[in-house]
């Protein structure tokens, strides 16, 4: 017979493996960066703003998501010499999402359309102005007579049509929480929250338009792209070449299309000829955006048979007397017990709270133009 021990077998075994395992230095330190990092990923799109990201478009792309609302193309920033007749080239679409550029354009050249805006307006119908508001509800709001019939167009039109645009705002929110807990050789919990907010507000004020029907823009812009001095420019290769000046090289890039896998261009472009544009005398718009990220965790070795317990912290009174506390202090209390319990059964803990957060604003207060600038436009489009 041998006097040596005999292995320590089942859960006598058990006890001595966690324990060295329990013991493994900077074990602690390296569950709490794996926490931290599962929750960050976890909550990483909640956190984010899409067009934070975008760097010097933030601004651009706001205005023209916004301006698109309304049923037509954006201009930014809002120019004066932009008129019917224009002939544009565009970048109408863009298949990387990551750095897009739709939207970008370059004027080629005017087209005269004078005769056609002025027969336009010959056919358009001219009301009286609106008289002033009656003094109490319920009167009845008067019109002006006038010597000849309203159904008669005037001989030669000396005011801009009006158009009438809404203020609204867009708001965009995101939020998202995470918390849980794990327990074995190590114990721990965690949490973890974001959010992101952004916010649009546009008002646009004093506003008029002019512009022709679609039936006569679309003749001249037929005319032009069949006239041996400009149709070029209505053809693939002089659409990117004019636009390349814009984007440089960039217009010429391809993609695998996944399905298929072949090669298309990244970008689509159409020329377009301007038949109506959208003005303003008054502007007012505010871009603001914001995110935040907070990451709380804990982790702790479990504590070992035979170690002294510390005490949790006392319960708070509950009857009521002059000793009960607060609501709020309340709250902390049981939050105080509940990690006082927690710490109770493990021999050491480590807690680690991170917190990021971002803003940005951008505000144009309420400004009264000397002249109308354009806004936004109406087009009629060749795609080659």
């Amino acid at each position: 017979m041998s006097d040596q021990p005999a292995p320590a077998t089942g859960q006598a075994a058990g006890v001595k493996q966690r324990q060295g395992i329990a013991w493994k230095p900077g074990l602690v330190g390296i569950a709490v960066v794996a926490v931290l990092a599962a929750a960050f990923a976890a909550i990483r799109w909640a956190g984010s703003n899409d067009r934070q990201d975008q760097g010097d478009q933030l601004i651009s792309s706001q205005w023209n998501n916004a301006i698109k609302r309304l049923g037509f193309e954006p201009v930014y920033p809002p120019v004066e010499d932009l008129a019917v007749g224009d002939v544009l080239a565009l970048v109408t679409a863009d298949s990387v999402a990551g750095e897009p550029l739709a939207g970008q354009s370059l004027k080629l050249m005017h087209l005269d359309l004078t005769p056609e805006i002025e027969e336009n307006y010959r056919q358009t119908y001219r009301f009286p102005a609106t008289t002033a508001r009656p003094d109490q509800n319920g009167q009845i709001w008067a019109q002006i007579e006038t010597a000849e019939s309203l159904f008669k167009p005037p001989a030669a039109r000396t005011t801009l049509p009006l158009v009438l645009f809404p203020r609204f705002t867009i708001v965009h929110n995101r939020r998202a929480e995470a918390g849980g807990s794990f327990s074995g050789v190590l114990q721990g919990i965690f949490g973890a929250a974001a959010a992101s907010t952004e916010s649009i507000d546009v008002q646009i004020s004093a506003t008029e338009t002019y512009g022709i029907s679609a039936v006569p823009a679309e003749l001249r812009l037929l005319s032009f792209c069949e006239d041996k001095k400009t149709q070029f420019f209505c053809t693939e290769e002089g659409l990117r070449r004019q636009l390349s000046i814009v984007l440089g090289s960039k217009i010429n890039d391809k993609i695998k299309d996944p399905k298929t896998g072949q090669e298309l261009p990244r970008f689509s472009v159409e020329l377009a000829l301007v038949n109506r544009v959208f003005l303003a005398r008054s502007i007012q718009t505010s871009f603001s955006s914001g995110s935040s990220t907070s990451v709380r965790g804990k982790v702790a070795q479990p504590r070992l048979a035979g170690s002294t317990e510390p005490q949790p912290a006392p319960a708070p009174p509950g009857d009521g007397g002059a000793g009960t506390p607060s609501g709020e202090a309340l709250a902390r209390t049981i939050e105080e017990r509940g990690v006082a319990a927690f710490n109770a059964q493990r021999d050491s803990s480590g807690l680690v709270a991170l917190q990021r957060d971002s803003s940005s604003g951008v505000l144009l207060p309420d400004t009264i133009l000397a002249r109308p600038l354009v806004v936004g436009f109406k087009s009629v489009r060749w795609k080659p």
